[in-house]
C-alpha cells in the first residue's frame, strides 16, 4: 500500500464532442488542478512506464505533488459507463485504498456552480459513480471521498441524456471557470492537509448544504426587512361602515344630479 499516495480522479467523456459539457465538470476540475500546480498530462521522452500504465488502464495521467502530497491525476477515457475500470487498475497499481482516492463528477441534485463534498452515499443515477461503485476494491460499500459539482436537474420536456451531454449557459459557465474550478481546486487542496471530515464541514457549511454527512442543518435567514412593502400590498386595509354609507349615498346623489347635497353630506 502507497500510504502517501492520492487519486484525483475526473469523470468525463473522452473527445472534443463532449468538452465543456455538464457531464465533463470532473475533466474541467483536475484540468484547472494540473494547470495551476505545474503538471503535465501524460507520459513524455523516457517515462516509458507511464505511457504503459496509462495505456493499460486506459486512462490520462498526471503525477505531482500537491500540498506536500504524492497525487496522480486521473481522467478515464473509457467512457462515463465504464470509468470503475480505469480507477480499479489504478488502485491495484499503487494498492492506494479507497479512502484516498477522491472522485470529482457532475450531480443533478446539487445546485449549478455549488460544490458539495461527501466521504458515503450512493450513485444518484450516476453511471460513472456506479461502475466504480461495482468494480473498484472495497467501493461496493459506498464509502469513498467525492467532490461533486452542481449542475442542477433538467427543465421539464428534457430528458436527463440531453440535459447532461450539453454545455453550461453562458453565465453558469462563466461562474464556474471565475469561482467554481478554482474553489474545488481549494477544496481538493483541504483535503490533502487537512483531511476529508474537518474539509467536508467546511465547504458544505459555506455553500449552505447543511454540512454533508454530518447532518447540520443551515442557519435560517433573518426576515428582509426591505420586502415588507410586499406584505403591505397584501393586506386589505378596512373601511368605516358609516364612511362606506357615505359614500355609497353621495354616489347616488351625483347621479341623481344632487352634488351640492353630495358635498355637504361628505
Amino acid at each position: 500500500e502507497d500510504r502517501a499516495r492520492w487519486l484525483i480522479v475526473g469523470l468525463g467523456n473522452p473527445g472534443s464532442k463532449f468538452a465543456l459539457t455538464r457531464h465533463n465538470v470532473g475533466f474541467d476540475v483536475v484540468d484547472r488542478l494540473a494547470k495551476a500546480e505545474g503538471l503535465v498530462w501524460g507520459g513524455f521522452g523516457e517515462n516509458t512506464d507511464l505511457v504503459r500504465l496509462q495505456k493499460k488502464a486506459n486512462a490520462k495521467l498526471a503525477l505531482g505533488v500537491v500540498v506536500g502530497t504524492n497525487v496522480v491525476l486521473v481522467k478515464p477515457q473509457t467512457f462515463m459507463n465504464l470509468s470503475g475500470e480505469s480507477v480499479k487498475k489504478l488502485m491495484k497499481h499503487w494498492r492506494v485504498p479507497k479512502e484516498r482516492v477522491l472522485i470529482i463528477y457532475d450531480d443533478l441534485d446539487t445546485p449549478t456552480c455549488v460544490m458539495k463534498l461527501k466521504g458515503k452515499g450512493g450513485h444518484g443515477g450516476h453511471n460513472g459513480v456506479r461502475n466504480i461503485i461495482d468494480e473498484c476494491p472495497g467501493c461496493a460499500d459506498k464509502t469513498f471521498p467525492r467532490l461533486k459539482i452542481g449542475v442542477g436537474r433538467p427543465k421539464r420536456g428534457t430528458e436527463v441524456y440531453d440535459h447532461v451531454l450539453t454545455k453550461f449557459h453562458a453565465n453558469d459557465r462563466l461562474t464556474l471557470e471565475s469561482c467554481t474550478f478554482n474553489d474545488s481546486c481549494d477544496v481538493i487542496r483541504g483535503v490533502l492537509s487537512n483531511g476529508l471530515d474537518k474539509t467536508m464541514t467546511a465547504v458544505n457549511n459555506k455553500a449552505g448544504t447543511g454540512g454533508g454527512d454530518t447532518g447540520k442543518a443551515p442557519k435560517a435567514k433573518a426576515p428582509d426587512n426591505n420586502n415588507a412593502w410586499q406584505l403591505k400590498k397584501t393586506i386589505k386595509p378596512k373601511i368605516d361602515p358609516a364612511v362606506a354609507t357615505l359614500v355609497r349615498n353621495a354616489v347616488a346623489n351625483v347621479i341623481a344630479g344632487d352634488a351640492t347635497t353630495t358635498i355637504n353630506g361628505l
